[in-house]
């Protein structure tokens, strides 16, 4: 790895958790234009919109309300938008599809309460033939994730989740997911792994490969979420009518619409709402070229 875009993504990943600092930046004007290729706008409306324009291309997507870290009335607030967010896109015939965080959903004052405002975005889903994916979250959070996971799924509420590729208890997360059939989206993984590291980059394409090939071998819904031309074409002939790529809203509308004429389903995911900064950190420190379109962003390039 470039050494100057190791220390850039660490640097980045601290960012991202700097609520202060992301609070005082998502208030600028330079800060939101540095950011619209990547979030589609901060409203329902907004992103119901963003929606139907990639249905119009071919492509299917999930929504997500931006947020993380909440507690009280936020995260109250960020579960309503959700609820709301599924009958939006039902409403404009659009698949009812959403992404939330768990941490945004209050885990932070106890499993039992997130799963409560969880719930309730679930009761949503349920009435109205929509899915609900319990996103990535700090490996910190994830024991409590797949808890909650399990016991919504155990209860046949139309629930899936994200695996990490760069955590070394992945492999293990997998089974105990699969076993109860919960939906799999795999990811190379996007926050800090911390000692459960699996290592370099390349060390987290071989677990990437790996875990696909399990994940391939059973038989529950699955997606693979990466923009690595290498793994998607290894993963191809496999894939066809078994998974779908989902690939992010503003990165590589090159490679989507190559993989949609390759005849993958292709998924974009599609994030909105003022609560942007740790998201496009990450984005950020996942791929140098999203860096440098930002900083071309903040000097008008």
């Amino acid at each position: 790895m470039n050494p100057f875009f190791s220390i850039s993504r660490t640097l980045l990943l601290r960012l991202s958790r700097a609520s202060a600092i992301g609070a005082a930046v998502q208030r600028t004007g330079w800060g939101r234009r540095a950011v619209h290729r990547f979030v589609a706008g901060n409203t329902i409306d907004d992103a119901v919109a963003a929606a139907l324009e990639l249905k119009r291309r071919g492509f299917t997507v999930t929504l997500d309300r931006l947020g993380e870290a909440s507690v009280g009335a936020t995260a109250d607030s960020y579960a309503a938008d959700a609820a709301r967010l599924l009958v939006a896109q039902a409403d404009a015939g659009l698949e009812p599809n959403v992404s939330v965080k768990l941490t945004a959903l209050g885990l932070s004052e106890g499993r039992a309460i997130a799963a409560a405002r969880l719930e309730r975005i679930l009761e949503t889903a349920q009435r109205i033939g929509g899915f609900v994916r319990a996103d990535a979250e700090h490996a910190d959070s994830l024991d409590a994730l797949h808890e909650i996971v399990l016991a919504a799924r155990a209860a046949r509420r139309p629930i899936g989740t994200v695996v990490q590729a760069n955590l070394r208890r992945s492999a293990v997360d997998c089974d105990r997911l699969l076993a109860a059939g919960v939906p799999i989206r795999l990811v190379k993984g996007a926050y800090d792994p911390g000692a459960d590291g699996v290592g370099e980059p390349s060390a987290v394409d071989a677990a990437f490969l790996d875990l696909a090939s399990h994940l391939l071998a059973a038989s529950v819904p699955l997606a693979f979420g990466t923009h690595d031309e290498r793994i998607l074409a290894h993963l191809e002939e496999r894939s066809r009518g078994r998974a779908e790529a989902q690939l992010l809203y503003g990165v590589r509308s090159d490679l989507a619409d190559r993989l949609l004429g390759a005849g993958w389903r292709v998924r974009i995911y599609t994030p909105y709402g003022p609560d942007w900064w740790p998201y496009a950190l990450r984005r950020m420190a996942e791929r140098p070229a999203n860096l440098r379109f930002v900083l071309r962003s903040l000097v008008g390039r």
